[in-house]
């Protein structure tokens, strides 16, 4: 029960910041957002089964890079932090792929807290940011 509450708050927050970050954001949270969204659309498309699999793991870890080169190109702390979420998620999916055995509850709560909840809570950090900048500062200086 505790499992599916914090499951549907992650995809609450998802399509909440997601959805203000395709509308109040820069170009660093709108490209974030539509790749996180992007994905996370796609992702019950391409599970088979329980676990990540191969097509799963090549998406979030093309997710990544694309977060990375996001966050290389933008400088900003919140872009760091959603890569480092997402790059957490993934090496989830590799751990859970090498292990011998298969500790389900410990995969899915990392990859919720990380991959999901954390990924979101970042996105709505850089909606923030991005706002506070266009209010607060100069034109010239929050310009892109």
């Amino acid at each position: 029960m505790l499992h599916t509450l914090w499951v549907g708050f992650g995809y609450v927050l998802v399509v909440t910041f997601g959805g203000l970050a395709l509308w109040r954001g820069g170009w660093a949270e709108r490209s974030a957002a539509a790749l996180i969204l992007c994905a996370w659309f796609l992702t019950p498309h391409l599970q088979r089964g329980f676990g990540p699999g191969l097509y799963l793991t090549l998406l979030d870890c093309t997710v990544t890079l694309s977060l990375f080169v996001i966050s290389y190109y933008s400088r900003r702390i919140w872009t760091l932090l959603i890569t480092s979420c997402h790059l957490g998620g993934t090496l989830t999916h590799l751990a859970a792929i090498m292990a011998l055995q298969s500790q389900s509850y410990a995969y899915i709560t990392t990859l919720g807290l990380l991959g999901g909840i954390g990924v979101a809570l970042s996105l709505g950090f850089g909606v923030l940011e991005h706002e506070f900048i266009r209010r607060h500062l100069p034109p010239e200086a929050s310009s892109e």
